[in-house]
């Protein structure tokens, strides 16, 4: 096997590789530090580079107790959102114990959680979403979501939940927000997997 090797004699000279790299791409962080309405993920990120998005977060906490975490999608950069029934199931496992639950649902308009998130000092979440088709619109938005919690209730799980949409459309725009208030904190970390 040949090697590959840039022609620049060192890599702190180098300014491309000689191949194409693939792989995930770190597209944007954003680090909630003060209180905020939504964040928004807009037409310069998700573009048809990539077929598929992953959002990593650490420190999630919502301003008001009790409240719930969603997502809504647009075709247009944010000038309106789409509108439909969100397909919901989950699953989790409490920790420190046995007992393990799943159940399912429908949701308008936003692939809503069915965790009630806690705004306590030690309360933070953290976690992964995983977003597919949003650039094709021969296949329906589908979205998986893991993470770790402690919620309003003071119970800690670990948790998976995923929601599809069934509306044959192309998306450029992902707004996350909770049910009621802001979001008090967090680290955001999207993703593009390349195709």
């Amino acid at each position: 096997m040949a090697i590959i090797r840039a022609n620049n004699n060192t890599l702190s000279s180098v300014t491309a590789l000689p191949f194409e790299t693939g792989g995930l791409v770190k597209l944007n962080t954003t680090d909630i530090t003060s209180a905020q309405a939504t964040l928004t993920f807009d037409n310069t990120l998700i573009t048809d580079t990539y077929d598929k998005y992953i959002l990593s977060y650490q420190g999630l906490k919502p301003v008001t107790d009790a409240v719930y975490f969603r997502a809504r999608f647009s075709t247009d950069n944010g000038s309106t959102f789409e509108t439909g029934t969100f397909s919901y199931g989950y699953h989790y496992t409490t920790l420190g114990s046995a007992s393990s639950v799943g159940s399912g649902s429908t949701k308008s308009n936003y692939a809503l959680t069915d965790y009630a998130m806690g705004n306590d000092a030690n309360y933070p979440y953290n976690g992964t979403f995983h977003i597919d088709a949003l650039r094709d619109s021969s296949t329906y938005l589908s979205i998986r979501h893991e993470f770790i919690q402690r919620n309003s209730a003071n119970n800690q799980y670990v948790s998976q939940e995923g929601w599809t949409l069934s509306n044959a459309v192309v998306y450029n725009y992902i707004e996350f927000s909770f049910s009621n208030g802001n979001i008090a904190d967090g680290t955001f970390t999207l993703y593009g997997l390349q195709k």
